[in-house]
Formats: C-alpha cells, sequence, structure tokens
C-alpha cells in the first residue's frame, strides 16, 4: 500500500508540473499575441497621424511662411500662429514615431539610432554611440518591436535621472541569435540611482525574457552599468 501511495504522489507531482507548464506556455502565447495585437494598433494609428495630421499641419505652416500680409499686427500674428503650428507639429511627430517608429520594417539597429537622436534633441548634454553590423538580420515586426519596447523603457528609466550617462549601443547578429548590449556610464557612482529603480530594472528584464523566451543580464561595476539581451532570429 506505500509504494502504491507513493506512485500515486508521484504521478499527481508529476501531472501538476506538467498542467503548470502548461499553463505557462498558454499564458506566454497569449501575452505575445496581445502585444502583437495592440503594437500593430498603435502602428496603424502613427501611419495614420503621419499620413493625415502631419501633412495638414505641414500644409498650414507652409501657407503662414508664404503669407504676404505686410502689417505689423498681422506679422505678429502669423509668427504667433506659425510657432504654435511647429509645437503641434512638432508633438505630432514624436507621438507618430512612437505609436509607428521609422525603419521598423527595415532595421532594428538603425530604428534605435533614431529613438537615440530623438532623446538628443530633447538632452542635449546627452552623449550616445551606436554600432550595428552590416549582415543584420532582422526578425518579425513584432520581435523588433519588443525589443525596441524594452530598450526605450530602459532610456526612460535611465534618463529620468539628473545624472546624464553616456550610452553605448552594440548590436551584433549570429547564425540563430541576435544580440544587443548596452554600456551605460555615469558621471557619479551608481549606489542610489541603483537602489531607486532596482523594481523596474527587475520587471523589465522578467518582461524581455518572458516575451520574447531570450536572455537578458544586467551588470554593474562602480559608475559603469551593462545590459546584455539575446534573442532568437524568428
Amino acid at each position: 500500500m506505500l509504494i502504491i501511495g507513493e506512485k500515486i504522489v508521484v504521478i499527481l507531482c508529476v501531472t501538476s508540473l506538467f498542467w503548470s507548464f502548461a499553463y505557462r506556455y498558454q499564458t506566454q502565447q497569449a501575452l505575445i499575441w496581445w502585444n502583437d495585437r495592440l503594437w500593430r494598433r498603435m502602428c496603424r494609428e502613427g501611419e495614420g497621424i503621419r499620413n493625415g495630421l502631419l501633412q495638414e499641419s505641414f500644409v498650414m505652416r507652409r501657407h503662414l511662411e508664404l503669407s504676404s500680409e505686410n502689417s505689423i499686427e498681422s506679422q505678429q500674428q502669423d509668427k504667433y500662429y506659425l510657432a504654435t503650428i511647429e509645437k503641434f507639429h512638432y508633438l505630432l511627430k514624436e507621438l507618430s514615431d512612437y505609436l509607428s517608429p521609422a525603419h521598423i520594417d527595415d532595421s532594428l539597429p538603425l530604428t534605435t539610432k533614431h529613438i537615440l537622436e530623438s532623446w538628443k534633441s530633447r538632452i542635449p548634454d546627452l552623449n550616445f554611440n551606436i554600432n550595428s553590423p552590416s549582415n543584420w538580420h532582422q526578425e518579425s515586426y513584432n520581435f523588433s518591436r519588443i525589443v525596441l519596447m524594452v530598450l526605450d523603457e530602459l532610456l526612460q528609466i535611465t534618463l529620468s535621472n539628473s545624472n546624464i550617462p553616456s550610452i553605448s549601443i552594440n548590436f551584433k547578429s549570429q547564425q540563430y541569435f541576435n544580440e544587443c548590449t548596452v554600456e551605460i556610464i555615469y558621471l557619479e557612482l551608481l549606489s542610489k540611482t541603483v537602489s531607486k529603480n532596482k523594481k523596474e530594472f527587475s520587471c523589465l528584464q522578467n518582461t524581455f525574457k518572458y516575451l520574447t523566451c531570450g536572455k537578458c543580464m544586467h551588470k554593474r561595476d562602480n559608475n559603469t552599468e551593462i545590459w546584455y539581451f539575446k534573442w532568437k532570429c524568428s
């Protein structure tokens, strides 16, 4: 009876583990599907803004620039309207690039460079460098968006501090995998910054691993942080 009881316990444990892994796999696939649906909808919205409101605001801006009114009052009004339209146009472009990043279908490294240049326009003191291979293996749109989302969120967390770092991003392609190494060098020591962002960094690592089935490692030393991402080409 004891042996039979032990066998039953083993069978129950194996069954429990099987269903646990099955549930985890189903949950992971559901999240990947949901993420894909979400980003595709955002892409459509971004393209709509880029092809609609952005074009209309550009036409309005050109109309004001070419205005032939000569009165001082009219010129002042035109300058005010022009400044407003330029601000509106800039914000629309930012929103459009966020919803549907430029070059996302062609090259993840190129898209990342575009995002870094956008950050540079907002934070002039930011120094960055990006290296990408000539033989980059472009993955599916969904995987590119996930990696880009994680990199952008890493920048959001990192650049929210007053301790503005210099950032170096290196992309690398292997036969079946793509890799990205992010080196962040701060002017000051990391103790306060790291403890403040520890939870966010942990969530970021888990998100990347879960949605890409890839690897994400993070280490720090004095004033330097290094992030390593690896995912399978799809």
